[in-house]
């Protein structure tokens, strides 16, 4: 963004929804906001060796997740320095290019009940870092909640928060939030992702590594849904009918194998040669995986590198969690990877650049399809090249044994185990050559098996009218998981977690208050957070509150229009009233005076709370054997 000199010179807030999932973040005079991003940090090698990239500029969160840090524990602020780079970014990209200030006031959102210390901490890292003029705080659910509802004297509600790692239930009696009677509930988003995903990780095991948390959250956006009565909807799905008018698709992405649809009124030579295509091209392919997920697990080893280098906490939990004990282990795995790597872009590049439809070509031409008129003949010959390779496969291996007498070794790194066993260079040059001659074999027996096992599904299929569909096999199928998953917030002991369910909740602070405010408070009813975006919320409400409230009683339930930014939009709503600003900012003269966890209420607030001061005690040392003369009890202060 462009940072005017009338900009600099207005001095108009900024607004901040710091939120433990996005953070949302603008000028006022915006009607939304320009920068909406993951509220995470990631660390790791690149071109730069301290290069910190933050929210969208992570490219492939699933490749450094491990890496990611985020400042929150819960919806608290705890890791300050994270926080830091976070306003960093806010700021850079906002366009301040003014050195050691931000010269304008903040407003921004804090989680509900936060502790004293945590806004201490970042009063203190806005007034002294960036030397602000003036902040203040706000709760986000409480912003939301303002944007739909005009400030008015003896304004109830009853926000129901719905956030990424717990939900609210805040009461607002008389346009004040009624913090002794709030309850929250240790469960959000994040559960549902987590739950989501090992249910589809034991459910499509085949598909694990492209079942990733990024996309088990997408999925949940956008095919979960709330139940309006849960053990009714579960019965329905017994019905194979409504499964199969409920149940969504969602494909996979899967590279397509040439020549997988030929025709099957063709010749049986000519579904030979499309053979032979599609096995060079799943050789080609195999090779093109295994070389990115080389390249990958070597990021991950470097990057694991990085940390023991830096001494990092995290350093020994990293290296357990790939399988190594310590860094020479490490050393050696990524050298091994190197060495692979190399290999396989030689090859991806030599059939690169010499393109070939045979994975036989160049090794065994008697096998070339232009010498045989007849399938099952050429079959046959190689059913016999395929045994005699295997015998030669064995003599090899046989005679490596005996000129070696370490029958019990591998010699998959032969040069690596045995390198130091032949003084004699010539002799040493002979078991290199001879190893590659294995591993060569080797390849050649893969090759033909894969050739063999080819032909039998191609003919199979023929005969038996039976077709493979490759794009089918790359499907999840989303059933009663749409219901199942959204229903640990109103269950969550489904996950595991005993505590009381979100219709419960609300029950319970309904109940804290006169019949009188009840119907208040349920006459404004109102949901907001990411959760809320799911379909039938509203609805699952109201049919909550119809069981719970009297008979005949009146209730109201309101939906944030969009419950990612309306807390946003909340906050600049009671920052455009100047008045609210000036009343209720902290400036930097009071926070030095009064201390950085002070904080001016307001409906859209925490209430402050400070702490009593420390009280000086009388400690009384009593001698067991006092000298002659002296006291028998010495007070100290």
């Amino acid at each position: 963004m462009v940072y005017s000199e009338n900009l600099s010179k207005s001095r108009i807030p900024i607004i901040i929804d710091n939120g433990s999932y996005l953070c949302k973040a603008g000028w006022v005079i915006n009607e939304k906001p320009p920068l909406v991003f993951r509220n995470i940090a990631a660390k790791h090698r690149g071109k730069k060796e301290s290069e910190t990239q933050v929210g969208n500029d992570i490219k492939n969160i699933e490749a450094v997740r491990w890496l990611l840090k985020t400042q929150f524990d819960k919806n608290v602020v705890t890791q300050f320095d994270v926080q830091e780079t976070i306003l960093d970014y806010i700021f850079s990209h906002l366009g301040i290019h003014t050195s050691g200030c931000v010269n304008h006031p903040i407003v921004m959102s804090e989680a509900v009940c936060n502790p004293n210390y945590s806004r201490q901490l970042m009063s203190e890292l806005l007034f002294e870092c960036y030397n602000v003029p003036q902040v203040s705080y706000g709760v986000d659910s409480l912003f939301s909640f303002y944007n739909y509802n005009a400030k008015s004297k003896g304004l109830f509600g009853l926000v129901i928060s719905l956030g990424y790692n717990t939900c609210h239930v805040l009461p607002i009696v008389r346009s004040r939030f009624d913090v002794r009677n709030a309850k929250r509930i240790n469960i959000g988003s994040f559960n549902m992702a987590n739950f989501f995903h090992r249910i589809l990780q034991l459910k499509y095991s085949a598909h694990a590594s492209a079942i990733t948390l990024s996309r088990v959250e997408g999925l949940i956006q956008e095919h979960m849904n709330f139940s309006q009565n849960y053990m009714d909807d579960v019965r329905m799905w017994e019905n194979e009918t409504y499964i199969k008018n409920n149940t969504h698709i969602v494909q996979l992405p899967y590279v397509p194998i040439p020549g997988s649809n030929s025709n099957s009124n063709s010749g049986k030579m000519e579904k030979c040669h499309a053979l032979l295509k599609r096995v060079q091209s799943i050789r080609l392919k195999q090779r093109a995986e295994k070389l990115a997920f080389d390249e990958e697990r070597l990021q991950e080893y470097l990057s694991v590198q990085d940390l023991i280098e830096d001494g990092d906490d995290e350093a020994i939990l990293a290296l357990q969690e790939l399988g190594y004990t310590s860094a020479a282990e490490l050393q050696a795995g990524i050298k091994k990877i190197n060495c692979n790597i190399r290999k396989l872009k030689n090859l991806i590049a030599t059939q690169q650049d010499e393109p070939q439809e045979s994975p036989l070509t160049n090794w065994c031409e008697d096998l070339n399809l232009k010498n045989f008129t007849d399938a099952e003949t050429w079959l046959n010959t190689v059913k016999l090249k395929r045994k005699e390779v295997f015998e030669a496969r064995q003599k090899l291996t046989s005679d490596r044994f005996k000129s070696t007498n370490l029958g019990g070794f591998s010699f998959t790194t032969a040069n690596d185990l045995f390198g130091g066993l032949f003084a004699d260079p010539v002799e040493m040059k002979s078991f290199q050559e001879h190893t590659m001659e294995l591993e060569e074999k080797k390849e050649q027996i893969k090759v033909l098996d894969e050739i063999l096992a080819e032909y039998e599904r191609e003919f199979s299929k023929s005969e038996t009218n039976f077709s493979f569909n490759l794009a089918e096999y790359y499907q999840l199928h989303v059933g009663l998981e749409r219901i199942r998953v959204p229903e640990i917030l109103f269950q969550p002991t489904m996950v595991g977690i005993e505590q009381a369910g979100l219709a419960e909740t609300i029950e319970m602070v309904l109940a804290r208050y006169v019949i009188s405010d009840q119907q208040k408070l349920a006459e404004n009813v109102f949901i907001t957070g990411g959760c809320a975006k799911l379909p039938f919320i509203k609805e699952r409400i109201e049919t909550e509150l119809l069981a719970m409230r009297p008979f005949q009683s009146k209730f109201n339930v309101q939906l944030a229009d969009d419950p990612l930014l309306d807390a946003w939009r909340g906050a600049r709503k009671w920052a455009l009233n100047e008045e609210n600003l000036k009343k209720f900012s902290v400036t930097r003269q009071e926070y030095e005076e009064k201390g950085g966890d002070y904080l001016k209420d307001h409906m859209c607030s925490n209430h402050f709370v400070s702490l009593p001061a420390p009280v000086k005690k009388t400690l009384v040392a009593t001698a067991t054997s006092p000298p002659a003369g002296t006291k028998q009890e010495q007070k100290i202060t």
